[in-house]
């Protein structure tokens, strides 16, 4: 997982300079990321350091009370899934989809000209140009019901998936499962019966 993660970020116009700055910053270079061996310990060892450093890795940041996963499946998506991959309970995202949480209602904002906190929408529209040719690398997703999915990284991609839904069949995302309770302690609203409402929402 952390690869992947680092993968998609490295891809990221939003991330990808502080990133670059991190590795630059450990003496490593980004090849440990784009051609990286899950069979090298010492790459791993690297890659968990600069996990630690940009995201807080395993336990701060975005990955407080992150939930213990059982198991990581590489999976097809489609169309109709978009319906159920939330964004995480972040300011920014609750803003810019309403507080649905949902990329199809972040789309619509985006359309309609709104900005979150004067922060450019280009590069939404920049990757929707750029997918019309291109593959995005795939989304990191977690679930406890296979019922409701929490993207872990691949926001502003889902978003511009969100534009246009088809533009999800035949994508592929990592997809960890973990239990009802130890989601509870992440994210409640991915629970089954449980309404998906930001905290100002």
């Amino acid at each position: 997982m952390i690869l992947e993660f680092l993968k998609g970020e490295l891809n990221s116009k939003r991330f990808n300079g502080s990133l670059d700055n991190i590795i630059n910053d450990l003496g490593l270079d980004s090849s440990i990321i784009f051609n990286g061996n899950i069979k090298n310990k010492k790459e791993n060892l690297d890659r968990l350091n600069i996990m630690k450093k940009f995201r807080g890795y395993p336990d701060n940041g975005l990955f407080e009370n992150f939930p213990k996963i059982s198991e990581w499946k590489y999976l097809e998506l489609d169309e109709k899934d978009i319906d159920n991959i939330y964004y995480i309970d972040y300011d920014y995202w609750n803003e810019l989809s309403n507080g649905t949480s949902k990329p199809v209602e972040a789309a619509k904002v985006i359309n309609s000209g709104r900005e979150i906190y004067n922060v450019s929408n280009q590069p939404f529209f920049d990757g929707f140009e750029y997918k019309k040719a291109n593959k995005f690398p795939p989304i990191i997703l977690i679930t406890c019901n296979n019922e409701k999915f929490l993207i872990i990284e691949g926001h502003s991609r889902m978003t511009i998936y969100g534009f246009n839904p088809s533009k999800l069949n035949g994508t592929y995302a990592y997809v960890g499962y973990t239990t009802e309770n130890e989601m509870r302690k992440y994210d409640q609203r991915m629970l089954v019966g449980e309404n998906v409402k930001t905290r100002k929402f």
